[in-house]
């Protein structure tokens, strides 16, 4: 059964308000300068300065305290192993009784539980105690600074007994492994069954593994409750007992000194190998099918020469598979793996491994060596493929137990567990495979993960015993699904190379190690040490153990901080390491901010006394740091923005794929259904012209929906593949894809409806005039058949809106005329023989007026006003009229718009140009095709003293005509920073930005007439200032009125816009 934890409430002995009182005392005095007569008196006896001989009264009182605080546990430990020793020869002597009866068992299992609990009771109170003297050293230190570290003094009293709770629990915990054996056996022989055989490890069989962390403070509860049903494993013991008679009844035993660290547990290296890229990492991380690990492994010391280490290959399977992940075990001698490793070898066969193994197994049979042959052919092979090379080594001391009769449940404890980097430097000698003891490395190449490893370890398909469940209650351990030493270490040192670190590495206990820790800004340089600069082990394969210092260093503050957290997380409290506003403010500062001063640690010596008595000194594994200015490196560092692998993983199985596959073909299946959609469409616009420019639009949507749906499927198939191959557990719903795939297909339904049967969406919509937005001219008093418009022109000062018409050009009034002045005459105001004029232009006083020649000459017209004699005309005004003054030829043919642009305004320091678009005609293979012209002629070249006039430059045509079907111009304006150009053919004005070349909008144009959509030839666009303020600044209100001219037939529209965000919106009469 499990026992419980102590009593959190646990009270401090140690006197705080006297030594409080005596500090004050003694901190006035050092203030104060003054001391009595017996501290003057005995300082200039014993030549003490005043400063110091104000402080040895609270030196004296504080030593005092901690001496009896020492005594005091010392006490209640020695009680405590006396108890467990007279439990433990009891029970003995019980064992070998003729009859021993089943209630006496139940006795001693309450005197054993009851020692359990005074241990942890005491563990506690040293704990607490501990906590209390620090904080008053750290508050002497502070108010006295006398140069007398109080901290440093307690701290090396703290490294032994009974403060080093290792001293007293080990060695509590062997002895209560054998009152547990001992009950055992008591239990046994009741019930006439023996087991009393030596334990051998077995050579293969199935286990169910589940890893569970462990923090400091609950080490020994942990270990105390499994010793109650499992005992302590030791090689060679007989019947699960671990000290015999003498040894339990002499002080001077390898109980000594905390047993249980130093002479009953294993040391064990693994160096674990992995390519360049990480292959092997990533492959486990995901836990693929097939995914491999090769480690080789050692026990004890590093082996040399002719001495084993075992080569370990793990192959992950998953359940669908049917087979059963693997661990396939090879030994061979030391000096043959740098063979083993090198690639460039030469050939490998099974004689050449046939005869290494030979070698590391001289006592297995034939058929054993045969397997082991082809085995480590299979890790050569390995090797060879991915290229493997050493990555990372990690040492650690175990604790194992198991029953020595029977393999069905099997308990280890990993503490002090190191990952090494084997990568952080070359090996000091060019035959070594790994690092040897004795090479140099950086700190940050040596990292103390911050949890004790407990492993239990069940055969076949029993369950996992109670008193693991009973720990997992009482919160004593937290399950670790899938921990892994190889993947913490890897990740940690090459997480530059690796694309996903695993999951723990977001745990608030982890994230130091990856994102680089904080601590408090009264930390010290030696508080940031968070790694060994010197790692002792034990010659002895049984045995190792970390130095007292070297311990300290590595375990403050990392692994409080660590304790603190896996407390925290027990209780029902974890906060993610995210949340960052609920740490204590004082940890902010970064590890990698500090400068540590270079320490060194002096070599110590372990001395254990095993069962042979002798004497052991441990050799030193010294991985010095090269910069104690360096914690973590850069590659460690950058960690930070990597993704986290999930910690429940997802099993994925082949029909998961092909499931996806069939999934994408359907979207691809829809995708071509909106294609067939596409083409019915353009299908009924063909032979129906009245709507072929709706159905071309929807058609060519329904395109773009198709493309669009196609990629979509695309992106989920593979993000779908790489959840599954990631092993990801969600992220596989589509919320987004069956809604738009819905609304596709309804949309594309409806169009198709809409334009082939009654729900049509009418026929074209065409202009309607309405006062004040849409307005047709009149065109009373000039000869509708012969007017044909092709262009306007809005003469600003004469407050007209000139049109051209063939030789004529008519005049109307300028504005958005009302309802009832619309009904004004139109009147001819120029008459100009043998022209046909297309545009006109207003450049300085001078109307210009475009012609189109017949003789495939164009012709610019200058026209100036004139005063009539005719009868006023537009309300009784005084009638002027345009009389031609000059004329200028140029080559461009099939002219038809014009255009002005101010100085400046087709870049900086342009000059002022005429633009002028007609047609040329261009060979092709077609034959003959009518092409853009666009010529540019300067204002300053228009000499009337010339009749012909050359072009100065010309306006890139595929800029201005870019994607249009047709490029032919039907008028041009330059209006208030922009350039509009009129594609009658294309029923669309584009508006240019003259500095950029961007078109900035395109404004369809309506529908005047059925069967006039493309006969827009001309247009203009004024602002009209309605003479009222608005606003606090008075500013005037004005609009913009757009004129448009139809050739055929002749209508003359005036349509008031609308802006909005900068771009022009038609008003809703003109149907567009």
């Amino acid at each position: 059964m499990s026992t419980p934890s102590p009593s959190p409430t646990t009270q401090t002995q140690v006197v705080s308000i006297s030594l409080e009182s005596a500090l004050d005392c003694a901190a006035r005095q050092l203030q104060s300068g003054l001391l009595s007569v017996t501290e003057l008196d005995s300082s200039v006896k014993e030549k003490v300065s005043k400063f110091n001989a104000s402080t040895c009264g609270y030196e004296e009182t504080y030593t005092a305290e901690l001496d009896r605080l020492t005594a005091s546990l010392s006490a209640s430990a020695h009680t405590i192993e006396s108890k467990a020793r007279a439990l433990l020869l009891r029970a003995d002597a019980l064992a070998k009784s003729i009859s021993p009866s089943i209630d006496v068992s139940v006795d001693l299992r309450a005197q054993a539980k009851a020692l359990t609990t005074e241990l942890l009771r005491l563990h506690k109170q040293t704990d607490v105690d501990a906590q209390e003297l620090r904080r008053i050293a750290v508050l002497a230190d502070r108010r006295l600074r006398t140069g007398r570290d109080f901290e440093e003094m307690t701290e090396r009293r703290f490294e032994s007994s009974p403060w080093e709770v290792d001293q007293i629990g080990g060695s509590i915990v062997v002895l209560l492994s054998d009152v547990y054996s001992a009950i055992r056996e008591l239990e046994t022989k009741s019930e006439g069954r023996q087991e009393d055989k030596e334990w051998v490890a077995p050579t293969s069989f199935e286990r169910v593994t589940t890893k569970y962390w462990v923090s400091d403070e609950h080490l020994y509860e942990v270990l105390l409750s499994s010793v109650q049903d499992l005992p302590l494993l030791v090689y060679g013991k007989k019947g699960g007992r671990i000290l015999n008679q003498k040894e339990v009844r002499s002080t001077d035993s390898s109980l000594a000194n905390g047993a249980l660290w130093t002479s009953f547990v294993t040391s064990i290296s693994s160096v674990y190998f992995d390519s360049n890229d990480m292959s092997m990492y990533s492959e486990r991380l995901k836990r693929s099918e097939g995914a491999q690990l090769f480690r080789i492994r050692w026990y004890g010391s590093k082996p040399r020469g002719e001495k084993n280490v075992f080569l370990e290959l793990k192959t992950h399977h998953e359940k669908w598979i049917g087979d059963k992940s693997v661990k396939e075990r090879c030994a061979i001698q030391e000096k043959d793996v740098s063979q083993l490793l090198d690639f460039k070898s030469g050939v490998w066969d099974e004689a050449r491994a046939y005869a290494m193994v030979q070698k590391a197994n001289p006592s297995e049979d034939e058929k054993s060596m045969q397997k082991l042959a082809i085995l480590l052919l299979k890790m050569r092979a390995t090797i060879v493929k991915f290229k493997l090379t050493a990555c990372v080594r990690t040492k650690y001391t175990r604790v194992a137990l198991q029953s020595s009769s029977s393999n069905a449940c099997r308990l280890t404890f990993d503490r002090d567990l190191m990952v090494i980097n084997e990568r952080g430097a070359a090996p000091s000698s060019s035959n070594s495979w790994c690092l040897e003891d004795h090479d140099t490395l950086s700190q940050h190449d040596i990292v103390k993960i911050p949890y004790n490893v407990y492993e239990v370890k069940i055969a076949g398909e029993d369950g996992k015993p109670n008193f693991v469940t009973e720990l997992e209650d009482s919160r004593a351990i937290v399950e670790a699904k899938k921990f892994s030493k190889f993947l913490s270490g890897a990740s940690l040192f090459n997480a530059g190379k690796v694309e996903t670190l695993p999951w723990w590495s977001d745990e608030e206990a982890f994230a130091p190690l990856y994102n680089g820790p904080s601590y408090p800004a009264t930390a010290t340089a030696q508080d940031l040490v968070i790694t060994p600069s010197l790692i002792q082990c034990s010659r002895d394969e049984n045995a190792s153990t970390l130095s007292g210092s070297s311990r300290d260093s590595i375990e403050r503050p990392l692994v409080q901080h660590s304790r603190d957290y896996l407390q925290r997380q027990l209780n029902g409290s974890y906060t993610s390491v995210d949340d960052s506003d609920t740490l204590d403010s004082s940890v902010k500062r970064s590890i990698m901010n500090q400068s540590l001063p270079t320490t060194t640690m002096t070599t110590t010596s372990v001395s254990n006394t095993g069962q042979s008595g002798k004497k052991r000194r441990g050799n030193l594994v010294s991985m010095r740091r090269r910069s104690a200015s360096m914690i973590l490196k850069e590659d460690r560092i950058s960690s930070k923005s990597k993704p986290i692998a999930s910690k429940q993983r997802l099993r994925v199985e082949p029909k998961s794929h092909f499931a996806n596959e069939r999934t994408f073909i359907q979207w691809i299946s829809a995708a071509l259904l909106f294609i067939t959609f596409s083409q019915l469409l353009y299908i009924l616009g063909s032979s129906n012209p009245a709507i072929q420019g709706q159905t071309a639009i929807a058609g060519t949507w329904m395109i773009a929906m198709s493309l669009f749906i196609a990629v979509y499927a695309l992106v989920i198939y593979y993000r779908r593949v790489y959840l599954m191959q990631n092993g990801k557990p969600y992220g596989y719903a589509d919320f987004f894809g069956p809604g738009l795939l819905t609304f596709a297909v309804i949309s594309g339904v409806a169009l198709i409806l809409a334009f082939s049967g009654e729900f049509r969406f009418g026929t074209t919509s065409t202009l309607i005039p309405v006062s004040g937005q849409c307005m047709k001219r009149s065109l009373s008093g000039v000869p509708v058949m012969e007017l044909q418009p092709s262009g306007a022109l809005v003469d600003e000062k004469e407050g007209l809106l000139l049109v051209p018409s063939l030789d004529h050009i008519v005049a109307f009034e300028a504005a958005l005329p009302l309802e009832g002045k619309n009904d004004q005459q139109a009147h001819i105001v120029a008459t100009v023989p043998g022209a046909n004029m297309e545009a006109l232009e207003q450049v300085g006083n001078y109307i210009y007026a475009l012609s189109e020649g017949t003789d495939k000459k164009s012709e610019i017209i200058a026209l100036e006003w004139i005063d009539s004699s005719l009868d006023g005309v537009f309300g009784g005004a005084t009638s002027r009229r345009l009389q031609e003054s000059h004329r200028w030829e140029i080559s461009l043919q099939g002219v038809e718009g014009m255009a002005l642009v101010p100085e400046g305004q087709l870049g900086e320091g342009s000059a002022a140009k005429l633009l002028v678009a007609g047609l040329l005609m261009e060979p092709t293979t077609k034959g003959l095709v009518e092409v853009l012209s666009i010529d540019a002629f300067d204002q300053d070249s228009f000499d009337f003293t010339q009749t012909k006039l050359d072009n100065t430059s010309k306006v890139n045509k595929k800029l201005v005509a870019k994607g249009l079907k047709d490029e032919k111009v039907g008028s041009m304006q330059f209006f208030e920073g922009r350039l509009y150009v009129l594609f009658d053919n294309e029923r669309v004005v584009r508006v240019f930005d003259p500095k950029t070349g961007l078109i900035v909008q395109e404004l369809m144009l309506p529908i005047a007439e059925a069967g006039a959509e493309h006969e827009w030839e001309g247009m203009r666009l004024q602002r009209i200032n309605n003479g009222t303020s608005s606003g606090l600044r008075g500013a005037i209100e004005s609009r913009v009125v757009l004129h448009l001219a139809l050739d055929s037939p002749a209508q003359i529209w005036s349509l008031s816009l609308q802006q909005e965000e900068g771009r022009w919106i038609m008003p809703q009469c003109a149907g567009v």
